[in-house]
């Protein structure tokens, strides 16, 4: 299956995590031991089905060990998500995400095989404190401690100039890795180029695709103040 994702444990969490995915067209698996909570979004789900997922066996017959994602949320169950964990990594899933409730269980489920540790409060409390030190960047893409990818519209000192010669990098410490080209005409139609050559030049219609920090992408987002059209992250 391409894009499909397994959510195990459908609280407020994992339930809101599945219909965000099924929002996009992804596949989900719907996994969870309370039959009111699986009822709950049977009608949105690929498939959704009331399984204790300790239960390998189980889990192997609703087909739970053959989807790309796993996202496992059964919070206040850390021996259940343990084991959970470890069955699905042993049967091939690499990519896991794992809710936890705590710093020592973050820590301990890393050594089972998740490759990212879910910890709402503590994500949620960072993310809190970005936007109200850069509210600017309140949407931009995630990709580590402090940095981050931002699409803006060109700033009108950069149009008519060049990449090499706005020395992006030198003076903002930031990367164009992408310019979004739209037509007056079109404005809605997006060609995207990934990568531009040096001497690309920047049109007003242009939107920039940067990778920085988030101070460097303040810093280059704070020419565009007063102007419309930021989109302010990069679609998927």
């Amino acid at each position: 299956m391409s894009h499909s994702f397994l959510v195990v444990g459908l609280g407020t969490f994992g339930s809101r995590v599945a219909k965000a995915l099924i929002d996009e067209g992804a596949y989900v698996l719907a996994v969870d031991r309370d039959e009111e909570r699986v009822n709950l979004i049977r009608d949105n789900a690929s498939k959704a089905v009331c399984c204790d997922a300790v239960n390998a066996d189980a889990m192997r017959a609703v087909g739970a060990f053959e989807v790309d994602t796993a996202i496992v949320a059964l919070r206040n169950h850390f021996d259940s998500t343990v084991l959970v964990t470890h069955a699905l990594k042993k049967h091939g899933i690499t990519r896991l995400l794992v809710q936890v409730d705590n710093e020592q269980e973050a820590e301990a489920i890393q050594t089972f095989g998740a490759i990212e540790v879910i910890f709402p409060p503590r994500d949620m409390a960072l993310r809190i404190a970005k936007r109200l030190i850069h509210p600017d960047l309140a949407e931009s893409i995630p990709l580590g401690h402090n940095v981050a990818i931002i699409d803006i519209s060109c700033p009108t000192s950069f149009v008519g100039r060049t990449i090499s010669n706005l020395e992006l990098r030198t003076i903002y410490g930031v990367n164009l890795i992408g310019i979004r080209h739209a037509t007056p005409l079109r404005p809605t139609q997006d060609n995207l180029t990934i990568n531009p050559a040096p001497d690309t030049q920047l049109h007003g219609e242009d939107h920039l695709i940067l990778l920085g920090t988030l101070e460097q992408l303040a810093k280059v987002k704070g020419l565009n103040h007063g102007r419309e059209g930021n989109r302010g992250f990069l679609k998927h």
